[in-house]
């Protein structure tokens, strides 16, 4: 069969634009296909941790001084020359060391001298006894008067005073004497001398000499605010006693001292809540309150500026998590948990205290939720994550809960 010429181009024409349209098809195919087919973007590398539940202590911390349990002046109680120092000024004494004399001479001579009559007077007495005694019989004879017998009645009696002013004499000598030579009343460290040898010393004179304070225990005073009171009257009820832990101030004034903080080292003293004041004080509603704490190494001394923390209760249960899962926006705190199918997800948290390099969560979390500790920086609501569980640290949770009042 044949076409004429015009027919042949029309038939050349129609495949063409068939194939055309056929090859556009398919790249639009093509393109649709390989939109479907892009991949998922990579899931944010991160680290986990686990919250946990223990019991924790919750402390108030408070500052407080050192004050002694015991202060004693050392004064001297009879006049004269101080003859000698026997202890070394700031040394530890013993309660009955030797620690003055004063020129004890005087007061032996009046010992002596009071004795001396206190001889004589008991011989007085023992003659007007003898006297007295002979007598009874003669004034019951009427050998001698009433009269004359009443004479010899007084003198016995007068005599027998007389022993008893002697003797309170010569006891009293004795008690002056003693005063010369000055012991310590207790155990402490004592002082500086105030008043050197060969000074005139005693009563409106020089009378204080030195001054002894107890080391161990020590008292720590502070003031709690009072509207933590009935929280401490209850722990001592339920528990009898509140622990006390008491750490010195480092606080050096500029210019006087350099001390290389390495060299440092933060000293902290135990003890217990011995007293409570009875009253609370209107213009800063605190009361008094006072700790013992054991120093046997006497290195607190009394009026040194010191860190108090008061045990206030015990939290059982509590929920903590690493302080670095702590995220915060204006006004709240979150975490970021792991949701289903791996997606990050924001949890609003309350907290507590933290507690060395933990946190308190009293409210969003329970214990043994996973919450992420690294990676937060980036994060998305909804990202998908992948997930490394950190590795636990020998000194984590190395703290205490506390509370600034």
């Amino acid at each position: 069969m044949f076409m004429n010429k015009e027919s042949c181009w029309k038939s050349m024409l129609h495949a063409a634009v068939g194939v055309y349209c056929s090859v556009m098809i398919a790249m639009s195919g093509g393109c649709k296909a390989k939109a479907v087919a892009k991949p998922e973007a990579p899931a944010t590398p991160v680290t986990t941790s686990k919250s946990i539940a223990k019991d924790i202590p919750l402390y108030l911390q408070l500052p407080g001084t050192t004050t002694s349990i015991q202060v004693v002046q050392i004064n001297a109680r009879v006049e004269g020359w101080l003859d000698e120092r026997l202890f070394e000024q700031g040394a530890d004494v013993d309660e009955g060391d030797m620690l003055y004399v004063i020129d004890p001479e005087p007061f032996e001579l009046a010992l002596q001298q009071s004795q001396a009559d206190l001889i004589s007077s008991e011989a007085q007495l023992a003659y007007a006894r003898r006297e007295f005694e002979r007598n009874i019989p003669l004034v019951e004879s009427g050998a001698i008067s009433r009269e004359a017998f009443d004479q010899l009645l007084t003198q016995l009696e007068q005599a027998e005073a007389l022993v008893v002013q002697n003797e309170a004499a010569v006891a009293d000598a004795e008690l002056n004497l003693g005063y010369c030579f000055i012991e310590s009343p207790m155990d402490g460290r004592i002082g500086r001398t105030i008043v050197n040898e060969g000074n005139l010393v005693g009563p409106g004179i020089n009378t204080m000499l030195a001054e002894i304070v107890q080391l161990d225990p020590m008292y720590i005073e502070f003031y709690p605010p009072a509207n933590r009171l009935p929280m401490i009257r209850n722990s001592l009820a339920k528990e009898g006693k509140i622990p006390v832990q008491v750490s010195l101030v480092e606080n050096d004034t500029e210019g006087q001292a350099s001390i290389s903080r390495s060299m440092l080292t933060t000293r902290t003293f135990n003890g217990d809540l011995t007293f409570i004041d009875n009253v609370v004080d209107p213009t800063t509603s605190t009361f008094l309150a006072r700790a013992t704490i054991d120093n046997k190494d006497g290195l607190m001394l009394p009026g040194q500026y010191v860190n108090v923390q008061l045990r206030l209760e015990i939290i059982e249960d509590a929920v903590m998590v690493p302080t670095q899962a702590i995220a915060q926006q204006p006004g709240s705190f979150y975490v970021w948990t792991i949701a289903s199918g791996n997606t990050a997800k924001i949890t609003p948290v309350q907290l507590g205290a933290a507690m060395g390099n933990m946190q308190h969560v009293t409210k969003g979390l329970k214990a043994g939720e996973v919450v992420i500790t690294e990676g937060l920086t980036e994060l998305r609501s909804g990202e998908k994550v992948s997930a490394t569980e950190a590795k636990p640290k020998s000194n984590e949770d190395a703290g205490q809960k506390k509370s600034n009042g």
